[in-house]
């Protein structure tokens, strides 16, 4: 699958974590959180057991630091630039229409650097298989993003249509990423590791907040079936070494 492909498949992602709010899941807090449940123990796995491995072997040591740096500028990102805000079904109104503004230039920068991330595992050696799985990755997590930004747009009174234009905004931003990472063709390494601290982020600070506040199994189960969708993709697509 090429580039272009995987990067529009991540992109209507988006389009369709928005739609699925705007005309579904409204009032559906658990499927929501089911969804980002299974989204988080794909990226936890992905972060740890391929993306780190890669980078610091393309990097050295040194790209540990650049997973530091993604994960304190994802933090930066969500408690600085833009008022902090839900995963998920949004239930707060507060701030008015310039908190959504903001919450979108937020998600925006996130979007982005996932294009960025896309790009460069599609453009490691064959081998790996790591484009495969960092394709996975964004497009599992892209969804959940796309119904966070419309919920908040909806919360905020712009609309169904606002709300669609606010998802898809986020997937212009992580085309323009992808793009920009293939025509600066910047050192995969540090991108990479930049990209496992965004997602390792994401994954515990955002996704499993919110499927934990279902009772019972269901959090559990949703989880385990991140994990096992990794495992299924590594059974599938095992990495091995090569240039």
């Amino acid at each position: 699958m090429s580039l272009a492909v995987q990067s529009l498949f991540a992109s209507l992602a988006t389009l369709l974590g928005g739609w699925l709010v705007v005309r579904f899941l409204q009032g559906r807090a658990t499927t929501m959180r089911l969804i980002s449940g299974v989204a988080a123990g794909y990226l936890l796995s992905t972060a740890l057991i391929r993306v780190i491995p890669e980078s610091m072997e393309r990097g050295g040591e040194g790209a540990a630091y650049w997973v530091l740096g993604g994960f304190m500028l994802v933090h930066v990102m969500e408690h600085g630039i833009t008022p902090h805000f839900h995963y998920g079904e949004e239930t707060h109104s507060e701030g008015g229409p310039m908190a959504g503004i903001m919450a979108l230039v937020g998600l925006s920068l996130h979007s982005f650097m996932d294009g960025l991330a896309l790009a460069a595992a599609y453009h490691t050696h064959t081998g790996s298989n790591l484009g495969l799985f960092m394709f996975l990755a964004v497009l599992l997590h892209r969804i959940p993003e796309g119904a966070t930004i419309s919920s908040i747009f909806l919360m905020r009174g712009f609309g169904n249509r606002g709300a669609l234009l606010a998802a898809a905004g986020l997937a212009a931003a992580t085309l323009l990423g992808a793009l920009s990472q293939s025509a600066l063709s910047l050192d995969p390494a540090p991108v990479l590791a930049m990209a496992a601290g965004l997602v390792i982020y994401v994954a515990s600070s955002d996704l499993l907040p919110e499927v934990q506040k279902e009772r019972g199994w269901k959090s559990t189960l949703a989880l385990l079936s991140g994990f096992g969708l990794f495992l299924l993709t590594a059974l599938i697509a095992p990495h091995r070494h090569g240039g």
